[in-house]
């Protein structure tokens, strides 16, 4: 049963996933998967650790793609970009390569549904392995993000391997187990900076193993146990080792000079302070590997002080981030099925109809962990930055309600579950822009979020389709988010020009993002021209232009009509 959940959901995902365009992230991650897994360097993308896109790129290589065109000596500005490198052609049409690009993530959502079904079936049962399973099978930002080339469904599958993991091998005592567990830490390591939160997680695990242990034995009259220590330092050799290995395959054809030239091009971009990029250039001369993967930490760090970007929330903007978002995007993300669940489960717990054991607190605390680290951060952007929490939060909510009222919890279950999924059925293909019902559903989304909540450039091929479906590609004007190509994808469609004064009579499609933060973002990023020539453009469909639909629930659509006047 649990083989025909991670089946289900897997096929959901690929689903969706035909029909995506590429977001906005893709071009750079599936791009730089081709250049190592073909070219054995690591000049692309060093602010996300190898590991999702080396898969990516293993299988790019084998349908044939080729690595991306990297000059010599090495510069941004001279070396291939992402785009240009998805949509050349060359050898590969786009959606060939798109399609590639993707299969190890349909894989690895499978994977992480089997492995939440067989670790929850240990502690709580079958019903609770059964019922943990379906609600990570039929989770809408799993099911978005298992459709999309990324990094964040495999640091989920990571986090939750891991600490699993780790928990089996504190119950068996065994050093075999403790290396498994360091095998998981180091690739999760390798997939997602913010990864590195798992590290004191584990450490506090096995020194809670051991006090616990302690007092056993002391009651029981025996030595105390200290295999968890030795287990943990095991773990974390390993780990390291993982990760270490997982860059040097990455970039294991690249000479120690290239590693320090693209360690220094990445953190000047950042604006580094010159004392820290000669620090890391140190440790990349010493072993390029870690150098890389220090580089990369540093550069994710200063982003975080500068600002990544425009955040949105209920209307509000910010450059600083907001306290909430993260707790506020769970609330109105997440299908109702999945709250009733998680909600039930903390019920029983806070009323103490069930003991807060150490696999209770193994699931349950990291999840909290990974929201209030989040409260300090300035780049908001999705709810898939708490992606690793979900499946945890599930396995927790579900194993306290099997222990604590076995009956009551098949029924709250199969209600929470069935929930999920009618209103996953209700929006698929369209998981990416998933809201609940109690928000208003992804109708009533951007009133609450953007950016890869909502928009994040996956509905242009859609909206292709429709222009072609209503003959009216010619009079289209677009302006889009994403990683597609509009070009490409509408050949006879206008693509919007910021420095043009007007917005000329016809049909507009206008990305969700660009209509809520696209000016501000762009002046975020010093794109004066482009800030102004977008915040017109808003200003003007507003005043002047009849809303006529929409594509998905990323791209609305607008009718201008006659000649309009240019701003003076």
């Amino acid at each position: 049963m649990s083989g025909a959940l991670a089946l289900a959901g897997a096929l959901l995902a690929h689903d969706a996933g035909r029909g995506n365009s590429a977001t906005m992230d893709e071009p750079f991650h599936a791009m730089a998967g081709a250049e190592y897994a073909i070219s054995g360097t690591y000049f692309a993308n060093l602010e996300h650790p190898p590991l999702a896109k080396l898969l990516a790129g293993i299988s790019l290589r084998l349908a044939g793609a080729r690595p991306p065109r990297i000059s010599r000596p090495f510069a941004v500005a001279t070396s291939e970009q992402p785009r240009p490198w998805l949509f050349s052609g060359d050898p590969l049409p786009p959606d060939t390569l798109l399609d590639a690009a993707r299969r190890p993530f349909y894989g690895l959502f499978f994977l992480l549904v089997l492995a939440v079904a067989g670790a929850i079936r240990r502690w709580g049962g079958d019903l609770a392995g059964l019922g943990a399973a379906a609600l990570v099978a039929f989770e809408p930002t799993h099911l978005g993000h298992a459709a999309v080339v990324h990094t964040d469904l495999t640091a989920s599958f990571g986090f939750f391997g891991t600490l699993a993991l780790v928990l089996l091998a504190i119950e068996r005592r065994s050093f075999l187990l403790w290396t498994a567990a360091g095998v998981a830490l180091g690739a999760t390591l390798a997939t997602k900076f913010s990864a590195i939160l798992l590290v004191p997680v584990v450490a506090a695990l096995a020194l809670s193993a051991v006090l616990l242990g302690r007092r056993r034995t002391r009651r029981e009259g025996r030595p105390a146990d200290g295999r968890p220590i030795g287990g943990l330092i095991l773990a974390v050799g390993v780990g390291g080792a993982v990760l270490l290995g997982s860059y040097a395959v990455a970039m294991r054809s690249m000479s120690r000079g290239d590693a320090e030239i693209a360690v220094r091009a990445f953190l000047f971009a950042r604006e580094a302070p010159p004392s820290t990029v000669e620090h890391i250039v140190v440790l990349s001369r010493f072993l390029p590997p870690a150098g890389h993967y220090a580089a990369g930490l540093a550069g994710i760090e200063l982003q975080n002080r500068a600002g990544g970007g425009v955040n949105f929330l209920r209307g509000r903007l910010s450059t600083d981030g907001f306290w909430d978002y993260f707790f506020v995007a769970f609330g109105v993300k997440s299908a109702v099925g999945f709250l009733v669940v998680v909600l039930a489960g903390a019920c029983v717990l806070l009323l103490g109809r069930v003991r807060l054991d150490l696999t209770l607190s193994a699931l349950l605390f990291p999840a909290l962990y990974l929201f209030v680290s989040g409260m300090a951060t300035s780049y908001n952007i999705g709810i898939r930055h708490m992606l690793p929490a979900v499946p945890l939060l599930a396995a927790a909510a579900v194993v306290a309600l099997v222990r604590a009222a076995p009956r009551a919890a098949a029924g709250i279950i199969l209600l929470g579950a069935g929930l999920e999924l009618a209103e996953v059925a209700r929006v698929h293909p369209h998981e990416i822009s998933f809201f609940n019902v109690l928000a208003g559903g992804p109708g009533r989304g951007e009133a609450w979020l953007n950016d890869s909540n909502l928009d994040w450039g996956q509905d242009l091929v859609r909206l292709g389709l429709e222009m072609r479906r209503r003959g009216e590609e010619a009079s289209l004007t677009v302006a889009y988010f994403g990683g597609d190509e509009p070009a490409y994808r509408l050949a006879r469609a206008r693509i919007f020009e910021p420095t043009r004064p007007d917005a000329p009579p016809g049909l507009y499609a206008v990305s969700s993002f660009l209509l809520c933060c696209g000016p501000e973002a762009l002046a975020f990023h010093g794109d004066v021209a482009g800030a102004r020539g977008f915040a017109r453009l808003r200003a003007q469909l507003r005043e002047r232009g009849t809303p006529a639909g929409r594509v998905g629930y990323s791209i609305h659509l607008f009718r201008v009509p006659g000649a309009s006047r240019p701003d003076r």
